[in-house]
C-alpha cells in the first residue's frame, strides 16, 4: 500500500484536471451571470434616471400649474370685486331713476291738475 504507482497519479490527475474543468464551466457561468445582471442593473439606473428627470418635469409643470392657478384666482377675485362694486352703482342708479320716475309722476299729476284747473278757470271765464 505504501506504493504509489505512476498510473494512479496519472488518474488523480485527470480527477483534478475534470474538476478543475468543471469549476471552470461553472466560473464562466456564474461570470455571464455576472455580467446579466450588471446589465439589468445598468438598464434598471437608466430607467431610473429617466424616471427621476420625467418626475422633475412633472414637479415643474404642477409648481408652474399652480402659479397659474393662484393667478387666476387673484384674478377671478379682482372680478368679483369689481362686480361687486358695479352691483352697488347699478343698485344706486337703480334708486336715483326711481326716484326720478316718482318725481315726473308727482310732476305729471301736478300738471294735469293744473291743466283740469286751467280748465275749469276757462269754463268759468267764459261762463262770465
Amino acid at each position: 500500500m505504501g506504493e504509489i504507482t505512476n498510473e494512479m497519479i496519472w488518474q488523480a490527475i485527470k480527477e483534478l484536471a475534470d474538476q478543475l474543468q468543471q469549476t471552470n464551466g461553472q466560473v464562466e457561468r456564474l461570470a455571464k451571470q455576472v455580467q446579466q445582471t450588471n446589465e439589468q442593473v445598468e438598464q434598471l439606473t437608466k430607467q431610473v434616471q429617466q424616471t427621476n428627470e420625467q418626475v422633475e418635469q412633472l414637479t415643474k409643470q404642477v409648481q408652474q400649474t399652480n402659479e397659474q392657478v393662484e393667478r387666476l384666482a387673484e384674478q377671478v377675485q379682482q372680478t368679483n370685486e369689481q362686480v361687486h362694486r358695479l352691483s352697488e352703482q347699478v343698485s344706486d342708479m337703480d334708486r336715483r331713476l326711481t326716484d326720478v320716475a316718482n318725481g315726473q309722476k308727482i310732476l305729471v299729476e301736478e300738471l294735469f291738475e293744473n291743466k283740469k284747473e286751467i280748465k275749469r278757470i276757462k269754463t268759468a271765464l267764459n261762463l262770465y
